[in-house]
């Protein structure tokens, strides 16, 4: 399951920064992504192991736990890393990321 999978992953390490053409972040910063990450995903996969709710309330409470992580903690090229880093776990719910994000 891909939710899971990105749960497991280091979803931040260096080598990823480089392939993004990007310089790492401070470490304080990439632990902050990672925590604010995998707290979204275990949430996620909640909602999504929820058999007793239907597709709208998901997509609902997918916005919400969008909507409430701390886009304003961090600069652009983190906001853009972060969204792209749980976007494939939105998708694997049959949800299309960009118009939640």
């Amino acid at each position: 399951m891909k939710i899971e999978e990105l749960i497991q992953n280091d979803n931040y390490a260096l080598p990823l920064w480089e392939k993004r053409g990007l310089m790492p972040s401070p470490l304080r910063v990439i632990k902050q992504l990672e925590s604010v990450t995998v707290n979204f995903l275990n949430d996620l996969k909640v909602i999504n192991e929820n058999s007793g709710l239907n597709k709208s309330f998901k997509l609902e409470k997918i916005q919400e736990l969008v909507d409430q992580l701390p886009w304003d903690d961090f600069d652009t090229e983190e906001k853009e890393f972060l969204a792209d880093v749980i976007a494939p776990a939105i998708e694997s719910m049959g949800y299309n990321p960009w118009s939640i994000i």
